[in-house]
Parts: C-alpha cells; structure tokens; sequence
C-alpha cells in the first residue's frame, strides 16, 4: 500500500460495468489502475514543494508573503471536506501559519529570499526582503534607493575580492538585487535600463552553481522576455518565452503549474503573431488546457484565453475562405 506515481492516461474509463474518472499508468511497474473517486484519498498531484524550502504565499489582507513549508499533504478534519488534503502548511516570517489549499503558482511559488531576525537588518537578506516587499506593493522609489546603494556595494566587493571565499554568494545576492531593479526599470518605463540589468543579472547567474539557479534563470528569461515584448521585438520575445518554458518544466520537475499554463498561452500567441500559428496554437490550447484543470473552466484568465484561441481560429478560417 502506500502512494506511488504514475501518470493519468484516461479520463472517465469503463471499466466492466463501472464508469470510473481515471485510468493511471504506474511509473514502477507500468500497469494500469483506476481511481475509484476523483477526490484526494485515491488521487492527488505530485507536490512541488517539500517540508523546509522557502515560498512566498498569497493572501488576501498582506499580498504576497515570505514562509517556509512546515508540513505537506495536511488532512482537513472538516466533516464536509469530503476527503480534500491541504497541499501545504507554511510557517509565515512573522511566525503566523497558513494553510495553503492550491499548489499553483498564483498561491504559492518558489522563493530564494532568505528569512531575515532582527540582528541581521543590514545584511543582504534583509534587502532581499525589504526590496521584494516594496516592490509588490509598488513603491518603486524606495526599493530603487535600497537596491541601488546594495549593487553597487556588491560590485565593489566582487571586483576587489575576486579570490574570496564568499564571491560566489555574492554574484548570487548581485544577480537577485539587479533582477528586482530591472522591475523598477520596467514599472518606470527605463527600458534600457532594465535591459542592463538583466544581461549583467543572466552574466552572473550563468557564473553560478548554487541549487537556486534554474529558478534564477528562469527568472531573468521570463523578464528578458518581457523586456523584448515592451520593446515591440516579438522574435527575442519568442525566443526567450521558448526558454523560459523549458525552465519552467526543470523547476518543476515536469509537474503543470500556474505559471507553466500562463507562460504556453503567452508564447503561443508569439508564436501565432510570428506566423507559426499551428505551434502557437497547440501551445495555446496545452496553456487553456493546464491553467482549466488547475483553476477551472471559469477562471477570468481560461475564459480569455479560450476566446483569444476562438478569434484566432475564426480568422484562421477566413483567411482560408478569401
């Protein structure tokens, strides 16, 4: 007994004379099984997260939230939850707890900031914090101040202590300060700016060999893409949303994801707007497809993205008929 993994290779299956809402084809054995009941006693996702790693959350009162997991699969003592496990319990910095009840990236994601006590208001971990916090809560011209007196701080100290035992820390903490000041470039319309930022942010994450750094280089890709979208130049936009998608599926050991959905619909509608419609379209509809199964047919964000598809197909059609 026990949970194993396996893959989801039907949806309702007839199976004798009963109508079951799953067909699994185990990873260790590679036979089929049928999940008797699509709730979580019998079928769950794989978690992407596990007891320790560092997140930031999503609340409603404060926005986004620094913790650390402190415990996975929670059981829901709820008379009505009807077999529902908890993905996630986080311990907040503040030493709050909440209960995380979506493993999507709009909820919970992966974060490198590091939780920061009181004695270590000066260290980069607490810029780290600060900086992010601003950001979301877009006061830009603060965290700019912040982060501007830290980079070139760590510059110094990387160019005059090339041999030190910690330089490799601090390209970490310098590609970290310098992706967070390319969002105050972008917030204030300083494209180039930002562009800098981001190409010495990748030079410096590319240096690296730390366990953060898919998850940086994810970061700096998706906002390189971005970069090339604001500038109206769709074809390094495509090339880089195409990266970033590989990123995303190493991050997240292939498992489907908020941001794995968003980012096949974006691309896909490069792809279509670089008239490679046939891609741009399966990538569009596997985007609709994940982001369905993850938030629902009637998420705001499905819903436009199933019309953008419909347009896009409807003027597929007529460009045929003329």
């Amino acid at each position: 007994g026990g949970w194993e993994p396996g893959i989801i290779a039907n949806i309702e299956v007839l199976n004798g004379e009963r109508l079951y809402p799953y067909g699994i084809k185990m990873d260790y054995n590679g036979e089929f099984v049928y999940a008797p009941c699509d709730n979580d006693m019998f079928i769950r996702k794989i978690l992407r997260f596990k007891k320790g790693d560092r997140v930031e959350c999503y609340t409603e009162e404060d926005g986004w939230v620094l913790g650390e997991v402190a415990e996975t699969e929670v059981d829901d003592d709820d008379d009505f939850s009807h077999g529902q496990i908890i993905p996630y319990r986080v311990r907040l910095d503040n030493n709050d707890e909440l209960f995380v009840e979506s493993d999507d990236d709009s909820c919970i994601k992966y974060s490198t900031s590091p939780r920061v006590s009181r004695a270590e208001q000066n260290s980069n971990g607490f810029v780290h914090v600060v900086s992010r916090m601003l950001i979301n809560n877009e006061e830009y011209d603060e965290a700019q101040e912040m982060l501007q007196e830290k980079i070139e701080v760590m510059r110094s100290k990387i160019k005059n202590n090339s041999s030190h035992t910690d330089v490799a820390k601090w390209r970490v903490d310098l590609s970290h300060f310098l992706c967070y000041m390319s969002e105050v470039h972008q917030a204030s319309g300083s494209l180039e700016d930002m562009k800098l930022a981001l190409v010495e942010a990748m030079v410096l994450t590319k240096l690296s060999n730390d366990k953060s750094k898919p998850h940086r280089l994810l970061d700096v890709t998706s906002k390189l893409a971005t970069y090339a979208t604001l500038n109206g130049d769709n074809r390094n936009a495509l090339r880089y949303s195409e990266e970033a998608i590989l990123l995303v599926k190493e991050t997240t050991h292939g498992q489907d994801s908020f941001r794995l959905g968003s980012l096949l619909i974006e691309t896909g509608k490069l792809n279509v707007a670089c008239n490679m419609r046939e891609r741009g379209l399966t990538q569009m509809s596997d985007g609709i497809d994940i982001l369905g199964r993850l938030c629902g047919s009637d998420n705001k964000q499905v819903v436009q993205a199933n019309e953008e598809y419909d347009r896009i197909c409807e003027g597929e059609r007529e460009s045929d008929d003329n």
